[in-house]
């Protein structure tokens, strides 16, 4: 992938990124100086790694709130069995 097609998807990929909307046809057309060029691609390259680095958090953060729900829901079902088991003993 040339820096340009990875430019180009990145772009796509954050489609919120004003910046990257606003440069997208000068990317396309090779208007831009090969300085500011290699400038910019340094710029992608940190922003989609921050990019994904946010989301990877993010998706961690879920997962384990999902894993501590889980794990209340299992500990409340054995109390809630506990409970009908000492009901059960106490009606013997």
């Amino acid at each position: 992938m040339t820096k340009k097609e990875f430019m180009l998807q990145v772009i796509e990929f954050l489609p919120d990124w004003k910046m990257g909307r606003g440069l997208k046809p000068l990317i396309e057309n090779d208007q831009l100086s090969p300085d500011v060029f290699e400038k910019l691609y340094q710029v992608f390259r940190e922003n989609i790694h921050q990019t994904y680095t946010e989301i990877q958090k993010f998706q961690l953060k879920e997962r384990l709130e999902k894993l501590e729900e889980m794990r209340q829901a299992d500990e409340k079902a054995r109390q809630e069995e506990l409970v009908s088991l000492e009901a059960v003993f106490d009606d013997l």
